[in-house]
């Protein structure tokens, strides 16, 4: 087949690329895995998650002290530990029990007297653990009730929902996952991620010759890819080669196919043909965003995607970021992330008609950009705290603007 529809039709604007691209992913076939705990940091829930106890289980007491029914004195009972089961009596009018952070409240408790609130006599044959009083701390009547008393599904009952399906599974969220009863959790597999690094003049290591440039993907992509939640099942080096570029592609298996070059329009840019070649649908055809406009995205002849990076490495780092991001968070079910927000320290000049990604130091007065933001640059990336979205026609300061929740 060939592109024979209008490509003005595939252009489109850069936040309607990033909601279209995660669209796409959200499209493609999902995987589930369960498995434990401990192995589940960082994946992607794949269902909804609900608590299997309620949470505490019965009330415990938030502090160390004693646990008192009626007022003062109190005559104190046996002490109770975390840990201990809960009582089968009620708690007597006018007594009182110590009682340890986290052991479960008698019934008929009043409230917990605070150890430093209490004062206890000394004890003797009639009262063989002591008489508690109220200290001189104390406030007059405390405790009131209920007063440090963690009741019963204080922080959830049972069956509640605690995690909504997609949601990156963080460290709290796992502690989450634990205290409310669960051992494993269904997460959804890690997409499969092929990368294919186009160029003749690049070179995998030492110093560049004249025409030549040094690889800059391969020492950071697999990390980067790896940490957004995929399995990179293959990385390839291809010439500035149709033949070579059909072939690596037909033989890919991942889900999806991330290459770096040949996007373009140039004597030496073969994916455009490539894709062609193998009756692969074209779903965007550039963004109207500096650098990387030359992006594509395709839906392969069997339903696989395929992301085409520019060439230049910072273009091709920032429609990773912004594209690439949201394409792999439809594919893992994750909601599209939200934009951040910045004041600008300085005046941004933006004379183009597309969305400007700038990237920018945070100072105490706000975001200033930092220099050396050429497509084909890396250094001013490399001192960047974030990367502004900067509107056609440019901001000024202390203008805020939408920042890129950048992914390393």
């Amino acid at each position: 087949m060939s592109f024979s529809h209008n490509r003005g039709d595939l252009v489109m604007e850069w936040l309607e690329a990033r909601a279209a691209v995660h669209t796409f992913g959200t499209e493609l076939p999902r995987r589930t895995e369960t498995v434990p705990l401990r192995e589940a940091a960082g994946r992607t829930l794949a269902a909804p998650l609900h608590s299997l106890t309620a949470l505490p289980a019965t009330a415990t007491s938030a502090m160390d002290g004693w646990a008192v029914s009626g007022d003062a004195p109190w005559l104190i009972g046996d002490p109770i530990l975390a840990g201990d089961p809960p009582a089968t009596t009620p708690l007597a009018p006018g007594t009182a029990r110590p009682i340890a952070t986290g052991g479960c409240v008698p019934a008929r408790t009043h409230g917990i007297l605070r150890s430093e609130n209490g004062t206890v006599d000394h004890a003797d044959a009639a009262h063989p653990r002591g008489v508690l009083h109220r200290g001189g701390r104390a406030r007059p009547g405390e405790p009131a009730s209920g007063e440090h008393v963690r009741a019963r599904g204080e922080e959830c009952g049972l069956d509640e929902l605690m995690l909504e399906a997609g949601c990156v599974l963080t460290t709290p969220r796992l502690a989450l996952a634990a205290v409310t009863g669960h051992d494993t959790l269904g997460v959804t597999g890690a997409p499969t991620v092929e990368l294919l690094l186009l160029g003749t003049e690049v070179i995998e290591s030492g110093i560049p010759a004249a025409g030549q440039v040094r690889d800059a993907y391969s020492p950071e992509f697999p990390a980067l890819l790896a940490g957004m939640g995929t399995e990179l099942t293959a990385l390839k080096r291809l010439p500035d080669d149709l033949a070579q570029t059909v072939a690596a592609i037909r033989s890919s298996t991942a889900a999806l196919v991330i290459s770096t070059g040949g996007s373009a329009r140039g004597p030496a840019d073969h994916v455009r043909a490539a894709l062609t070649e193998l009756g692969a649908t074209l779903l965007i055809d550039g963004v109207r965003m500096r650098p990387g406009h030359p992006v594509m995205l395709a839906r392969l002849a069997d339903g696989r995607l395929m992301l085409c990076l520019p060439g230049n490495p910072l273009a091709a780092m920032l429609v990773l970021a912004s594209l690439g991001v949201a394409l792999i968070d439809g594919m893992l079910g994750r909601p599209l992330a939200a934009l951040g927000r910045v004041v600008l320290a300085a005046d941004v000049a933006n004379l183009s008609a597309s969305t400007r990604l700038v990237a920018y130091r945070l100072t105490a007065g706000g975001a200033v950009p930092t220099a050396r933001q050429g497509s084909g640059m890396l250094r001013g990336l490399a001192e960047a705290d974030g990367v502004a979205v900067v509107p056609a026609g440019g901001a000024s300061a202390p203008e805020p603007v939408d920042t890129l929740l950048l992914p390393w």
